[in-house]
């Protein structure tokens, strides 16, 4: 893991750990938000596993009804332990036990047995898609964006439409005169 990466994840492990502490969940959001230049350019799996879980835990937190579940508690706690057990181990380079880290926050939720992990679930589906189209607008392709984050290209295309994201000005090329009269301007 390149060490831009890794400290990149680790500000925003040690951020997240703090934001949910204080029940901040503007701060989780803008933790996730910071990642997505860092995941276009690098397109890193860890950063990109990374950006979306905070965001999802932004997503999870702000719900206050979620919290009303017996099974709230253990969630929380075993987020705030595996963030802490992600962060200390990539701190000391074991890429091992940080995965295993965020892993068990995604084990928890697969393992509950209400409607908490109905609910927990579509949270995550729609963070992929979100930052996913995040990437899109970064440039990536919606193929290596969809690669990158384990999507379908028309789930992708679909949020994607809904946005308006392919429509926003940045996305648009100059005319062929522009381009050339720039491209002349630069040998001269």
């Amino acid at each position: 893991m390149k060490e831009e990466v890794k400290n990149d994840i680790l500000r925003v492990l040690k951020g997240s750990i703090n934001a949910i502490k204080d029940n901040d969940i503007k701060k989780l959001n803008d933790l996730s938000n910071s990642l997505v230049e860092s995941s276009s350019i690098y397109q890193d799996e860890n950063i990109i596993i990374t950006t979306i879980l905070v965001y999802s835990l932004g997503k999870i937190f702000e719900r206050g009804k979620l919290q009303t579940f017996k099974e709230w508690g253990f969630v929380k706690k075993t987020v705030d332990s595996s963030l802490r057990k992600a962060a200390y181990s990539l701190e000391n380079n074991d890429l091992l036990n940080y995965e295993k880290g965020i892993k068990e926050i995604l084990s928890v939720i697969n393992n509950l047995e209400s409607k908490l992990k109905d609910y927990i679930k579509d949270i995550l589906f729609r963070a992929h898609i979100n930052k996913a189209s995040r990437l899109y607008e970064h440039g990536l392709s919606i193929g290596r964006t969809a690669e990158l984050l384990g999507i379908t290209k028309w789930d992708l295309m679909d949020y994607i439409g809904k946005t308006g994201i392919h429509d926003s000005k940045e996305n648009l090329t100059i005319n062929i005169e522009k381009r050339l009269r720039t491209a002349r301007s630069l040998f001269k």
